[in-house]
């Protein structure tokens, strides 16, 4: 065990300022939980303690997707291997001040250069500052701001740009998609009619998902493989 510990013991003297701060805060932090965190309900007494509720909220914020790969390259989830990684840095790309993602890599202390912000060690002892794709709006425009120009995945400072990185496969063996296989495509329909606008600019129906369908549509059902 001690032999291990000697690998990491570099980045400990790095993050020794953290780890005092840890050892400070945390013992008082538990001191405080403890004597505030008091269930407040079917309580008699006028005390109400700080109680923690889950409350499902979805979409909201929406997911942060600028940065990775983009959804036509989505590996299938019966996918069960595990491919290489590709080359370069995957994370939420968007300005360090979004409301989207707050706790991500772009975010991360440089514990060598106090006040700057990187996703990476190199960026934070670099002289490169971190650059959002975009403003974050991720369902607006160019979504993983491929068309930006940089690099995503995002190689390292001083490497050199690739030009295939935005049009890269994901790395190891994947199912091949067949040659006239349709673009992957987003469109709202109206739930009454069932009718909605195709890439093409036509007008298509859906008819299981209108309000006068035979069926009943449940969750179920969109998990449930249509027959062949």
């Amino acid at each position: 065990m001690l032999a291990n510990l000697t690998s990491i013991a570099p980045v400990l003297v790095t993050y020794r300022a953290d780890i005092e701060q840890l050892l400070v805060l945390i013992p008082q932090g538990v001191a405080i939980h403890q004597a505030t965190a008091v269930a407040n309900r079917n309580v008699k007494s006028d005390y109400r303690g700080s109680f923690l509720s889950f409350n499902l909220n979805l979409n909201i914020p929406p997911p942060c997707t600028t940065g990775f790969l983009p959804a036509q390259q989505l590996r299938p989830a019966s996918d069960v291997d595990a491919p290489l990684r590709p080359d370069g840095d995957l994370y939420c790309r968007i300005p360090q001040d979004a409301m989207f993602n707050v706790r991500g890599a772009r975010n991360l202390p440089c514990e060598t250069r106090p006040g700057k912000r990187a996703p990476t060690v190199k960026m934070c002892e670099s002289d490169e500052n971190y650059v959002p794709l975009n403003e974050g709006w991720n369902w607006k425009g160019d979504p993983n701001a491929t068309l930006s120009g940089q690099d995503s995945p995002q190689m390292p400072p001083g490497a050199a740009p690739r030009a295939d990185v935005a049009t890269a496969a994901p790395a190891g063996p994947s199912p091949a998609a067949p040659a006239n296989a349709p673009p992957i495509a987003i469109a709202q329909y109206d739930p009454a009619t069932g009718n909605y606008v195709g890439p093409d600019g036509r007008v298509y129906t859906q008819a299981d998902v209108a309000q006068e369908a035979s069926k009943e549509q449940t969750w179920q059902d969109m998990l449930t493989p249509l027959p062949n």
